[in-house]
């Protein structure tokens, strides 16, 4: 998945198709590079949503966080 910003027009990949496997392994320390600073805390302290919801949801949470962000999300 693609995200573009409106005012500067940068373009970046937001989601690849492992992303679910990355979150499931590295948990807060994904989230804290994508920049989701609440749901790192989320992530750490229910030690990764119990291994299963946080991975399963990453799509739609990382999808929702850009979007909240004003960056308008191009699908490819």
């Amino acid at each position: 998945m693609i995200a573009e910003h409106p005012t500067s027009e940068a373009v970046r990949t937001i989601i690849g198709p492992f992303s679910w496997l990355w979150c499931l392994l590295f948990g807060p320390f994904y989230f804290a590079v994508k920049g989701m600073w609440g749901m790192a805390v989320i992530s750490l302290c229910t030690l990764n949503g119990l291994f299963v919801i946080m991975p399963i949801m990453n799509r739609s949470l990382v999808r929702k966080h850009y979007e909240n962000m004003g960056w308008k999300i191009r699908s490819v």
